[in-house]
């Protein structure tokens, strides 16, 4: 489901102190890095999508936290849940959520938050009775964007991850979410949610989350789909040959600035 997601870094040292250890507690480590272009770059040891890029922001202005949107990482077993929190602790992070069940959730979710010194939301859960695995469901549980309103983003979404693939997991969902993946209890999960602290929605600057596209045409498709339910086009389908050969992408935002981008790296 995902390609890669980039947070916002006002300090990118600092950032690289704090996610080479909160990273590695996760089995990932930074596999590339450019200091003059702004970027450290995260993956799993063998190196396979979905990568987290903590970048300075394009438009170069401060980057910000996004209010309803993080990351949750899936982990394999409750130790590994309570060293991603005392890393983060240890290197700048602040605590969200100390490690301990979230029976609200599901009896067997056991999960930590934490924000990082730019104040990006991140989690790691270890579903105890396990789960159903996608493509990408052993490094990525679930992630949340954040919405102002479920029916307006529900006609958006539909529409824009259904044309990657995606449907809606109704039984996942609730009064102030929508769920959208390959099924019920498969990971991953996109979740369109009403921020937990009831303020309003807001977008990060340097915030971004970028989906795997199957094909060039499902890239045409999910940027047509979006302009046509209140997106606004932030590039429009075609190569990026700056990033790879192969890179064929758009990029939009929805209704309340989430920026999303759809990528295929296939020749046509």
């Amino acid at each position: 489901m995902f390609s890669h997601f980039t947070l916002g870094s006002n300090d990118l040292a600092r950032s690289q102190r704090f996610y080479d250890s909160v990273m590695a507690a996760l089995d990932q480590r930074l596999i590339q890095a450019s200091l003059e272009d702004g970027y450290l770059m995260y993956a799993p040891d063998d190196g396979r999508h979905p990568h987290l890029f903590v970048c300075q922001p394009f438009d170069g202005l401060p980057a910000t936290w996004s209010n309803g949107f993080h990351i949750a990482f899936n982990a394999p077993d409750q130790a590994t849940v309570e060293k991603f929190h005392a890393a983060a602790l240890a290197y700048g992070g602040i605590d969200d959520g100390v490690p301990g069940l979230r029976p609200h959730y599901a009896p067997d979710y056991y999960a930590a938050y934490v924000r990082d010194p730019d104040g990006n939301k991140l989690q790691a859960v270890c579903y105890l009775d396990g789960r159903t695995k996608g493509s990408t469901g052993d490094v990525i549980s679930h992630i949340t964007l954040g919405h102002s309103d479920l029916q307006r983003a529900g006609m958006f979404y539909t529409e824009v991850l259904g044309a990657l693939g995606a449907q809606e997991i109704p039984e996942e969902g609730d009064e102030t979410s929508l769920a959208f993946g390959g099924g019920q209890n498969e990971l991953p999960v996109v979740y369109i949610q009403l921020p937990f602290d009831g303020r309003p929605v807001t977008w990060g600057n340097g915030t971004h989350t970028a989906f795997t596209a199957p094909s060039r045409k499902a890239v045409q498709q999910f940027h047509a789909a979006a302009l046509a339910h209140g997106g606004v086009c932030e590039g429009p389908p075609g190569l990026r040959p700056h990033y790879s050969e192969y890179y064929y992408a758009a990029y939009v935002r929805d209704a309340v600035g989430n920026k999303l981008q759809a990528v295929c790296r296939t020749p046509s």
